[in-house]
């Protein structure tokens, strides 16, 4: 068995997603963009499951997709204010959360709880 040298360090590789107190920004992490490529696409659309509390995210390149939100790859960031604010998800307090990817439904999902 050949070893790999690690050289990765000061890097975050655990998937993450915030949303941010300053603006109702939604972002994600190095790790995230790093482990999903993200930095492909260009536009967001999120859904929200009530009954769970979960948020989810498709991304896309497609600006007519209904519910496309512009999403800038440099800086990992969507801005989340008016989905927030229309579900009432409390932004007050800066908070982050595990991302897992749901493949079947190409979903980004975080629990808020």
């Amino acid at each position: 068995m050949a070893f790999e040298r690690f050289t990765q360090i000061g890097q975050s590789f655990k998937p993450k997603i915030s949303i941010w107190a300053n603006g109702g920004q939604i972002g994600f992490n190095q790790g995230s963009m790093k482990r999903y490529r993200l930095e492909k696409y260009q536009y967001a659309i999120i859904f929200f499951d009530k009954e769970n509390k979960r948020v989810g995210i498709k991304f896309t390149n497609d600006e007519n997709e209904e519910g496309a939100i512009k999403f800038n790859p440099q800086r990992g960031v969507i801005s989340g204010k008016a989905f927030l604010d229309y579900y009432s998800i409390d932004y007050s307090k800066t908070k982050n959360y595990d991302v897992v990817f749901d493949q079947e439904n190409d979903l980004y999902i975080i629990n808020l709880e």
